[in-house]
């Protein structure tokens, strides 16, 4: 007489249907996620995440371009400046009265041809098609066409205002700089917690679902084995 082993058979077929159901569900699982890079649970955290990313990377570009934008101003203010050096002094050359009328038509004469060039400097320093030292932008360099070799007080002030305009655009880069740093810092960490929001939470799913169906499996598999030997020690009794 020999023990069925028709219930080892059924426990078989059940841990079959359910590896094929569960391999089904991962298969699903994964099209999903290749489909939307997250879980449905973190999409809307996610989504958060990689807005702020973008708006940040965003003003990286628009701080880059203002740098872009100042640097060339700045080179512009610091020919002007050189050329303001200058007319300071043919000014004060100028005002020696020891000098003849001959030699002051020679210095107002470089006086004008300077004052000149730094107009042109002025007109053709653009950016994008702006002008960047008119009133527009907030870099005005005002009153040069307006300096005479016989006003040092005038040339003194045009120089200042020079001054403070490179104080001001050393100031807008640093910003600039400043914001790009704290920028790329922001999206450094607001990409890892955005890594970690759209695979941690489904990887530890999928790794749970393995883990519970290989323990399910040993512990039939297990049991099947006991059923076996436990069938051939009746089967031999009962010979």
């Amino acid at each position: 007489m020999k023990v069925s082993s028709s219930s080892n058979t059924q426990v078989l077929n059940l841990i079959t249907q359910n590896k094929s159901q569960t391999d089904v569900m991962l298969e699903k699982i994964n099209a999903t996620r290749e489909l939307s890079g997250k879980d449905g649970a973190n999409l809307v955290v996610s989504d958060s995440l990689a807005s702020q990313i973008a708006t940040l990377s965003q003003g990286v570009q628009n701080a880059n371009e203002s740098i872009g934008m100042y640097q060339i101003a700045d080179a512009s203010v610091q020919a002007i400046q050189s050329g303001a050096d200058k007319l300071n002094d043919l000014s004060v050359r100028f005002n020696n009265a020891a000098l003849g009328t001959d030699q002051k038509a020679m210095l107002q004469k470089q006086f004008e041809d300077i004052s000149n060039s730094m107009q042109d400097i002025v007109a053709q320093t653009t950016y994008n098609g702006q002008n960047l030292l008119s009133g527009n932008t907030g870099l005005d360099v005002s009153g040069l066409s307006d300096l005479s070799i016989n006003d040092q007080e005038g040339i003194a002030n045009f120089r200042e205002n020079l001054s403070s305009l490179s104080s001001t655009i050393s100031s807008q880069m640093n910003s600039a700089s400043s914001s790009i740093t704290s920028s790329l810092t922001a999206m450094t960490n607001l990409s890892s917690a955005n890594a970690q929001i759209s695979e941690k939470p489904l990887d530890q799913k999928i790794a749970e679902i393995n883990s519970d169906q290989i323990k399910l499996s040993s512990s039939v598999l297990g049991q099947i084995h006991q059923n076996s030997m436990m069938q051939q020690n009746v089967s031999a009794l009962l010979v």
